[in-house]
């Protein structure tokens, strides 16, 4: 299977990635060459009235206070007290409760898959806006109908630059780099630390695919956290070298020397457990929206049945990963889960959406071929037109 055609226009991927990705911004014009939106401004509204989906409207006036922001799900009674003009509806998470949208995503797999956060699609109303802001992870702004403005600043952005009484990081200053209007197609891609102002010119809806960034500090704590899950209170600290001291109450260089030690030894830059505890927390999925067949399938050859009629593909929710480890073998990991199974089964696995089955088959033993069967009935893997 061939990757999906890129929406770098000319430029190659390998060239994007050396000249571009997290270094500066890129204006791509038609993109996705005669774009039209897959999902109506009614749909997305709909769907922000869903418990389960993470939605927001941004009001620039007319609310409790400048860009007050109301938090979903949406109603018919929250839509019928906006304004005509100066509102946006924000939907984060779209691609994992319409899979039928991963399309777009999948677009963007010369980034690793892993990095993935999401697809975010946002309604705005005439001359709606979310701010001048700017985001601390990558993003590529795909406008999917109607026409929006948007103009960007590489300036650093003062800690003392922010509107007030707002959770929002909206800029009070902004001052325009460059400026642009996108049509149905185009894009826009932005670095970390860009600030960028949308403004829609009329109506229209603006795709957002946007990557993982996650903070130093999180890392830190959750490897941590990982290392220190099954350690037994029996390994304590020992000082049987202890000294008699002149003052009780000093904290003497050789106590810190002995912690230093413990340290050292969990924190090593080429810990043995760090690729499993990398791959399970890049997997890890927050989002709980399978849905598991009626029925589900006893045995890998009724799933080859079904698959021969209705093409087996990967659930955009499921985060889907895999690191080569050694003889052959790798580690693969599903949604904060890991697995070993040979390189060839995970390579085949995690390389498309759509699954040639026969093929995993053939690269399965007896426990992968179960796994596929768990996957299926959790919903993880699902037959889908």
């Amino acid at each position: 299977m061939q990757r999906p055609p890129s929406p770098l226009g000319d430029l190659s991927p390998k060239a994007f990635m050396q000249t571009f990705w997290q270094k500066k911004p890129l204006l791509v014009r038609q993109a996705f060459k005669n774009f039209q939106s897959p999902i109506s401004a009614e749909e997305l509204a709909g769907l922000a009235c869903e418990d389960d989906v993470p939605s927001r409207i941004v009001l620039e006036k007319d609310g409790e206070h400048p860009w007050f922001p109301v938090f979903g799900p949406m109603s018919e009674e929250t839509y019928a007290s906006l304004p005509d003009s100066h509102w946006t509806l924000v939907v984060n998470d779209v691609e994992k409760h319409l899979p039928e949208l991963s399309w777009i995503v999948d677009r963007f797999r010369f980034i690793p898959e892993w990095r993935l956060d999401d697809l975010m699609i946002s309604y705005a109303a005439d001359a709606g806006s979310v701010g001048p802001h700017f985001d601390l992870y990558d993003v590529f702004i795909l406008q999917g109908q109607g026409r929006r403005r948007w103009q960007i600043s590489s300036r650093e952005v003062a800690a003392d630059n922010q509107v007030k009484n707002t959770p929002l990081r909206i800029q009070q200053h902004f001052q325009a780099e460059e400026e642009w209007i996108l049509e149905p197609g185009d894009m826009l891609y932005l670095p970390p630390g860009v600030s960028h102002y949308g403004v829609s010119l009329g109506e229209s809806l603006s795709y957002s695919i946007g990557f993982r960034a996650t903070s130093h500090a999180d890392l830190v704590s959750d490897f941590i956290a990982y290392l220190t899950r099954e350690l037994s209170p029996q390994q304590s600290y020992r000082d049987a070298d202890q000294q008699v001291q002149a003052f009780s109450s000093e904290i003497k260089p050789d106590a810190l020397q002995r912690v230093t030690k413990i340290l050292q030894h969990y924190l090593q830059v080429e810990h043995p457990a760090l690729p499993r505890w990398f791959g399970r927390f890049v997997s890890d999925n927050k989002a709980d929206v399978f849905n598991p067949p009626d029925q589900p399938i006893a045995t890998i050859e009724a799933l080859q049945k079904r698959a021969a009629q209705i093409p087996l593909k990967r659930h955009p929710a499921s985060r889907f990963a895999f690191y080569r480890h050694q003889h052959g073998k790798a580690m693969l990991f599903i949604d904060g889960e890991d697995y070993v199974v040979s390189e060839a089964f995970a390579e085949a696995l995690c390389n498309q959406r759509q699954l040639d089955l026969d093929r995993l088959i053939a690269l399965a033993d007896k426990d992968a071929s179960l796994l596929i069967l768990e996957l299926y009935n959790q919903g993880k893997l699902f037959c889908h037109e």
